[in-house]
């Protein structure tokens, strides 16, 4: 299947055959990059950036580099960056669809292709549409896909490993006499330890997410959460239960977050700063301030709660209580784990 044969059209009226040929080579070559990506602050301000170009067409220089570079090696030699800024965002946003749709999950759901998708989803939700029609459908194409994916990784990540048997011995006859039963062993039980960890990881998330929800207490402003308005209690809970999970939150986290929360009133990113006031600046300690600088379309609410600048694309839309709870879980959820994680 030709990846760039439709979008192509956003930037080519008429798109010639092999134009498509030696972009669908370059979006290939775009793909290997981004799975390579590491540590996962990297996918981050990937999503970042991707959601940053399509807002303004300008894509960032080292992300332009790297693209720029993958469409000259696929036979393109005379192809310059210059005038070319549409067509680099689209090769680049094609190459993150392709990747969100097909990749395989990561283990702990938390691989490259994961962390950017749960990002991407952050960022391009917090947007509103842009003008360009055929750029917008793709924007909406991968924002739609990182959401699904999202929602997939959250579940699948959760489930628990199989223990295994005890593996058999196997010594081989001209290893060293000393460290030979050692590594054998290691060898042998490995795969039963790694299942155990990982389910003890799980089991570890559920009790303190339980506890944290039979408290009823925000740690972060020392007050009941009953005593909260509902856009505060949904902005905290969603904060702080983020940092008990140690996998991308599920629905189940979001219903729990905002349980009891009415859909009933509407905020701007400005109205919402209003209503939490000075307690906005209590969710500093911990947080990376640099790396959520670096990404601020990925985190919108947490750089406007500590810097109090919310000057971004979709910073003036009215979203409801319960979409700025989401919001607060999700983009504290990719903080923490990338953090957790690496």
């Amino acid at each position: 299947m030709s990846l760039m044969a439709k979008h192509s059209r956003i930037f080519w009226p008429e798109p010639k055959d092999d134009e498509v040929r030696r972009l669908n080579q370059a979006v290939t070559n775009v793909q290997k990059w981004m799975q390579e990506l590491a540590p996962a602050w990297l996918a981050i301000e990937l999503a970042a950036k991707i959601a940053r170009a399509v807002e303004t067409e300008i894509v960032d220089d080292a992300l332009a580099e790297i693209v720029e570079k993958a469409i000259v090696e696929s036979g393109s030699d005379a192809f310059v960056r210059d005038g070319h800024d549409l067509l680099i965002t689209v090769v680049a946003v094609v190459a993150a669809l392709d990747l969100v749709r097909s990749n395989a999950v990561g283990d702990d759901g938390w691989g490259a292709v994961d962390t950017f998708a749960a990002a991407a989803w952050s960022a391009l939700s917090f947007q509103k549409p842009v003008e360009k029609e055929g750029l917008e459908m793709l924007r909406t194409e991968l924002l739609q896909a990182s959401h699904e994916r999202t929602k997939e990784v959250a579940e699948k990540s959760r489930a628990r490993a199989d223990i295994p048997e005890v593996g058999l011995l196997s010594i081989p006859e001209n290893a060293p006499t000393g460290p030979r039963a050692k590594t054998a062993f290691k060898t042998a039980v490995e795969p039963l330890v790694k299942a155990l960890r990982e389910n003890a990881e799980l089991d570890r998330e559920e009790i303190d997410f339980l506890w944290w929800r039979l408290a009823d207490w925000s740690e972060m402003i020392e007050q009941p959460y009953s005593a909260l308005s509902d856009i505060k209690r949904a902005v905290f809970a969603g904060l702080e239960c983020a940092a008990k999970l140690r996998r991308v939150p599920s629905s189940g986290h979001r219903n729990v977050v905002l349980q009891g929360i009415s859909n009933a009133d509407t905020y701007t990113l400005f109205e919402v700063l209003a209503a939490i006031g000075p307690d906005a600046q209590k969710i500093a300690v911990g947080v990376e301030h640099a790396g959520i600088s670096s990404a601020v379309q990925v985190f919108p609410l947490l750089n406007a709660m500590l810097s109090v600048q919310p000057e971004y694309y979709g910073s003036d839309v009215a979203r409801t209580t319960r979409d700025w709870g989401g919001r607060a879980l999700l983009e504290a959820g990719v903080m923490h784990l990338s953090g957790r994680k690496g």
